[in-house]
């Protein structure tokens, strides 16, 4: 059965609300893949995992509270690279993101600009 984007976008808000990363960044790489089949009209949006995701930070430690703090966990995060489960779902929620907004004809990021640096290569 093809799971559809709000499917996998709860399943994935869920895993980030309970702190599992690895797992939630399989979901993103699902929901990418799954872009297409966005509809606008959509009771979840991409951007609601935003709280979820700043809350998986904070559970691992780092403060972002703030948006200079956001800035700086997320630095740091960038520079562990990947192999770095933290570092490997920014890459995966960023990649989702510049999906669905080609799939939307929108700008390169819609929900999560924070995370730009994160998706550099051409996909």
């Amino acid at each position: 059965m093809e799971h559809r984007w709000p499917d996998l976008l709860g399943e994935a808000t869920r895993l980030l609300s309970s702190g599992e990363a690895s797992r939630a960044r399989v979901l993103f790489d699902q929901l990418r893949a799954a872009a297409c089949s966005y509809d606008g009209g959509e009771r979840r949006s991409l951007s609601g995992i935003w709280e979820p995701f700043l809350y998986l930070l904070g559970r691992r430690g780092y403060f972002v509270s703030g948006p200079a703090e956001t800035r700086s966990a997320l630095q740091e995060i960038l520079e562990m690279g990947p192999g770095f489960d933290l570092f490997d779902l920014a890459v995966a929620v960023a990649r989702c993101d510049r999906a669905l907004a080609r799939h939307l004809n929108a700008p390169m990021s819609r929900a999560f600009p924070e995370l730009k640096s994160f998706c550099v290569e051409a996909e």
